[in-house]
């Protein structure tokens, strides 16, 4: 027999092994293994979130761009001019107000951001802020002089500039929520799994006896789906479709299984 992990992997792609190699490891090899999945699982989420460019600014700040109306855009378009990072504004007409907040333009030292949701476009960076606090402070990079032509330019250049310049912590942030749910969802399908088949444990139809019988054969029958969905998540699917692959794939080879041994021992 193959030393641990060899003996594990040898057990993932057969379906008649996976269920005969089910008392192979021990309670600390399986919770390795456990670890294994759910780490092999976000490698491709690294490699994704590495890759980003830019991410909504919207997912964090509920309707920032909201108070981009076509009044405020309006007057950005016509009376701003931004070049090398800084903003020059020909025009004293400087606030834009609408029911979901306000934009301010250009520098004024008699106007200070109030409680609604506040976009201000000072000299050299962009203030986001709501209930007087600051929620975000953009210079201006992407945000530039074609980015002023539309709203949704401007957002996308806005979201760009927040991304670049917050990039690991909205990174280590997004592999956080990444690696929350798909724990989540792997231990509710693997202890959901076994414990379903620990309830045969008193039917004389089926050979389970122990719950680490059961867990041990759920993360034989997890291997599989794993490398699969872990190989299109490389290929750029997003963390929904990875998890959906995993867990319908695990299903057939469980069923599979179960056409293929009934769950017992050939002894």
């Amino acid at each position: 027999m193959y030393p641990y992990p060899f003996n594990y992997f040898s057990s993932i792609f057969q379906f008649k092994k996976a269920f005969a190699n089910r008392k192979l490891l021990s309670w600390f090899q399986l919770i390795f293994t456990s670890l294994f999945l759910i780490s092999l699982t976000l490698i491709p989420v690294a490699l994704q979130t590495a890759a980003k460019e830019s991410y909504p600014l919207d997912t964090f700040i509920d309707q920032v761009f909201q108070p981009l109306d076509e009044s405020a855009m309006k007057e950005l378009s016509n009376h701003v001019q931004i070049k090398d990072g800084q903003l020059t504004y020909d025009s004293h007409f400087g606030v834009q107000k609408n029911k979901d907040g306000q934009v301010i333009i250009g520098h004024h030292k008699d106007i200070r951001p109030g409680d609604k949701l506040t976009l201000y476009f000072d000299k050299d960076h962009l203030l986001i802020s709501k209930s007087k606090k600051e929620l975000a402070a953009i210079r201006y990079q992407a945000i530039n002089q074609e980015a002023l032509k539309d709203k949704k330019s401007l957002s996308e250049a806005i979201s760009k500039d927040w991304f670049q310049q917050n990039r690991l912590i909205i990174s280590l942030f997004l592999l956080l929520v990444s690696g929350l749910l798909l724990t989540f969802n792997f231990f509710i399908v693997t202890f959901g799994a076994s414990l379903f088949l620990y309830l045969t444990k008193k039917s004389k139809l089926f050979s389970f006896k122990k719950f680490k019988e059961c867990y041990h054969f759920t993360l034989n029958c997890l291997g599989l789906p794993t490398l699969i969905a872990v190989f299109f998540g490389i290929l750029g699917q997003p963390l929904t479709t990875m998890i959906m692959i995993q867990n319908i794939l695990f299903v057939l080879f469980l069923v599979i299984t179960f056409y293929r041994t009934h769950f017992r021992d050939e002894n």
